[in-house]
């Protein structure tokens, strides 16, 4: 049991309404003295915190100690029971749960309950994160609940909520994550307070699974139900369930959707010098689009700067013979489409021509293609694959940045260059997570002895991996570059310090 030589006080206010509490103890049953606060006066605050605080399994509070705040025990992982003095006039506990005499406020369920927990009818707050790592799989909320605090239910186990109707409003932090949830309801009007400027941007990572946060599905769906504006979001929000395979997610957007039949779309022309013309822009909503040979009897021979920029719709698209040039920007941030289909005859790509077309899954490269321009593919996150043409001698900055799911590729012999951060954070930078290790797998890449330059500005090449800064206080890169002896890929990974093998 604790004394009073494991605590360390101190006075943290001008008027004595803070104190910080500070247990330097070994043992796990933490045993606050009431002779630490014979002296203090008034309705005070405590702020506990403790050295060993994911050790400590119960806290003792005496009958001196008007109000806690947990401070790092809020997040003890193996606290299993809060036990007040009877005779404290503010504080009381109810099987282990720290609550507020009235029985107003729950001020801390211990993160070793399991099973099912009723919070009692009367409470009508559950303070800042009460709930955190929690192992409770179910919560019966109260009708009298007018108010749960930040990061309420943070990281706990729970599988099922629903929220009464009493309570007006819900901080997003309550429940965003919480990932084990199956069941999440809102029995009235309840609104949801989200704590980011751009929601749609991060409810977008939060569905396709990119976001720092772990929200589960069925909570997203509950937001989605409340989402303001959602139809102005809805095709970005489409995307990205598909990119991230969250099927309930797409099915309650696609199920939700107001019908409208799609008009055939119309495209705007620039006749060129020669006769020929090409795509200015298209307005329409078609999911598919098969580009016209010609166009009031001039051939189209390319797609303009910014032709098809931004369109929401369009899934797949056919590009016909003839057509030799798609321009910058051309297809950029078309979050819906999947499928490019391109011909032989075209021979060039503008810079960012696929930018930002986060769902693209399919794309076919003509063989007279000889230089993958600057972001041509940059954060194309589906793409799959990608058959590299036999004549192309540059990979500009950024070409492929970003492709995660590019797992294999084969650099051409004959290539010449590869560019700032061209082939950065792709899937073939590092191999799978290995079960029972830390990081990623290495994995091997072969650079052809025909480059002469490559562009280390930016992040480099390739990715680092940033967990082994925080074990070896160094980055690692997660692949085995095959060079040949003297080149300058094999001067390249000498300098970087990457692992290499000669081939």
């Amino acid at each position: 049991m604790s004394n009073i030589n494991d605590f360390e006080i101190s006075n943290s206010s001008w008027n004595n309404e803070r104190w910080e509490l500070k247990y330097k103890g070994q043992d796990k049953d933490m045993v606050i003295p009431e002779e630490l606060f014979a002296k203090a006066e008034g309705k005070f605050t405590v702020a506990i915190s403790a050295e060993n605080g994911n050790e400590i399994e119960s806290i003792f509070i005496p009958k001196n100690i008007p109000d806690v705040w947990l401070g790092t025990l809020y997040g003890a992982r193996n606290l299993k029971k809060i036990t007040v003095d009877p005779e404290n006039q503010y504080l009381k506990d109810v099987d282990g749960v720290l609550y507020t005499k009235d029985g107003k406020n729950l001020i801390k369920a211990p993160c070793q309950m399991t099973g099912k927990y009723v919070v009692p009818e009367g409470v009508e707050e559950i303070e800042l994160s009460a709930f955190q790592n929690s192992h409770l799989d179910e919560v019966i909320l109260p009708e009298s609940l007018k108010e749960i605090g930040n990061y309420g239910f943070q990281n706990s186990e729970l599988k099922k909520v629903a929220i009464p109707k009493g309570l007006p409003e819900l901080e997003d932090s309550v429940f965003c994550d919480c990932p084990n949830l199956e069941e999440f309801s809102f029995l009235g009007d309840t609104g949801i307070q989200f704590g980011y400027t751009d929601m749609s941007s991060e409810m977008e990572q939060r569905i396709s699974g990119e976001s720092f946060t772990r929200p589960a599905e069925c909570y997203i769906i509950a937001c989605l139900e409340k989402y303001p504006n959602l139809e102005k979001y809805r095709r970005k929000f489409i995307a990205a369930a598909k990119r991230g395979k969250k099927e309930k997610i797409l099915e309650y957007l696609l199920s939700t959707m107001p019908e409208r039949k799609a008009e055939k779309g119309t495209f705007e022309i620039n006749v060129l010098e020669d006769g020929s013309a090409e795509i200015k822009s298209y307005q329409g909503e078609e999911s598919v689009i098969e580009i016209p040979e010609e166009i009031d009897g001039k051939p189209i021979t390319s797609i303009g700067i910014g032709a098809f920029k931004g369109n929401e719709f369009i899934e797949k698209v056919i590009v016909p013979d003839g057509i030799t040039w798609i321009k910058n920007k051309a297809f950029q941030s078309c979050i819906s489409l999947e499928e490019v289909t391109l011909p032989e005859s075209c021979t060039a790509m503008g810079a960012s021509a696929f930018e930002d077309c986060k769902a693209l899954k399919k794309v076919n490269l003509p063989k007279g293609i000889c230089i993958l321009a600057k972001k041509v593919f940059k954060n194309c996150l589906s793409l799959e694959s990608l058959d590299i043409p036999a004549g192309v001698v540059k990979i500009d900055d950024q070409a492929l940045y970003y492709c995660q799911n590019v797992m294999d590729i084969t650099l051409p012999e004959g290539l010449l260059y590869l560019g700032k951060e061209c082939l950065y954070a792709c899937g073939f930078n590092y191999g799978p997570q290995l079960e029972g290790e830390w990081g990623y797998s290495k994995r091997k890449f072969s650079i052809p002895a025909s480059v002469t330059q490559i562009d280390d500005g930016g992040n480099g090449i390739f990715a680092q991996y940033p967990k082994a800064q925080e074990l070896f206080g160094v980055f690692e890169y997660k692949l085995i570059l095959q060079v040949k002896k003297g080149s300058i890929a094999h001067r390249y990974a000498a300098k970087k310090k990457i692992r290499f093998e000669l081939v």
